[in-house]
């Protein structure tokens, strides 16, 4: 029987293990105590942070203004050095490492003072909640993220390691960022809540990854960050506060960090034969669109991290799943830089 928990401005049910509500039961494990099954909110639905008239979970109209250098843009996504195939890769399918775990921290769980943040770091880090046994990813960012909704926060580490023998957590970064607000970083100066801070330029724990229950319940409800291979331009544009590319050419035809780009409305996905898990992101990728957040090696989006959880691979979709959509005119729009949907 479900249990109903009123929690800050949410509804949040306790789904039994195994799912329900029509939608396929998971697969059978036999999950450790650091994995805990999400919230639903009021309908239903697997728990969305921020506002629902926010930049992160405000569709993309069909008439949305366009960046008039997007062909530009997407020419270099698809052909410069570190474009691999030209087209978004799923980081974390199969045997891949790089994807993001995710654990939803209740009250009971111990409360760490995170070691290592530079100065700066949300206070919130010096007692954050991390279920026991719970594990960044295996791999040099050893990125994680903790949801806590009964405090109102979702937490991202970047570099988080976990230490036996003194029973610490430390990090190189982190951002805390409050689940009823808009979600933007007060640096941004448009932020409804002066405590959404952290060292991530922008970028926060909820949407830097695909969540696997919201796929497996059909409907990804929120805009998502990529990593671009391609080195970004050094120039940033709303909602990032910063940039981690290095390009200062303008001739070059990097983007800048934060650009948002989405499938375009005309495109007929379910023609395109893709894998069930696929056609959810690229549903949610042509309503709500992706941005980009990071550089990085290979343009990818990144899965969060069954495997990392405790609770094995339960991806079915390859790395190259969407390189059916590869980054052309034909199936991608560049939206205007700094765009915000949320305001129209």
């Amino acid at each position: 029987m479900a249990v109903a928990l009123l929690v800050g401005v949410f509804l949040v049910v306790v789904r039994p293990f195994g799912g329900g509500g029509g939608h396929p039961v998971r697969p059978h494990t036999t999950a450790p105590s650091r994995w805990r099954e999400a919230p639903l909110d009021a309908q239903g639905r697997p728990l969305r942070p921020f506002l629902d008239r926010s930049w992160w979970n405000s569709p993309v109209p069909a008439n949305a203004p366009l960046d008039p250098d997007g062909t530009q843009v997407l020419d270099y996504l698809s052909s410069a050095p570190e474009s691999g195939h030209g087209c978004l890769r799923l980081a974390g399918a199969q045997q891949n490492k790089w994807g993001q775990p995710a654990y939803w921290a209740h009250p009971g769980d111990p409360e760490y003072d995170v070691r290592g943040l530079p100065d700066g770091a949300p206070p919130e880090m010096r007692h954050l909640r991390i279920p026991t046994g719970a594990r960044s990813a295996d791999n040099s960012d050893g990125t994680m993220t903790v949801y806590d909704v009964r405090r109102g926060y979702v937490a991202l580490l970047t570099d988080a390691h976990y230490r036996p023998a003194t029973n610490t957590w430390s990090a190189s970064g982190g951002t805390v960022t409050f689940l009823d607000s808009n979600g933007l970083l007060a640096a941004t100066g448009r932020s409804d809540d002066p405590r959404n801070v952290g060292t991530h330029r922008g970028n926060n724990g909820a949407t830097s990854y695909v969540r696997f229950d919201m796929v497996q319940d059909g409907d990804v409800r929120n805009v998502l960050k990529i990593a671009s291979g391609p080195e970004l331009s050094d120039r940033f544009v709303f909602p990032m506060t910063g940039s981690d590319g290095d390009v200062t050419d303008p001739s070059v035809g990097a983007p800048p960090e934060g650009l948002r780009l989405r499938i375009k409305p005309s495109v007929d996905l379910k023609s395109l034969g893709l894998h069930p898990q696929a056609l959810v992101i690229a549903e949610a990728l042509q309503r709500y669109g992706l941005y980009l957040g990071d550089s990085g090696g290979t343009t990818a989006l990144k899965l969060e991290d069954t495997k990392a959880e405790g609770r094995g691979q339960l991806w079915t979709v390859t790395a190259e799943d969407l390189c059916t959509l590869p980054f052309t005119p034909q199936y991608w729009d560049v939206l205007q830089e700094g765009y915000d949907p949320s305001a129209h």
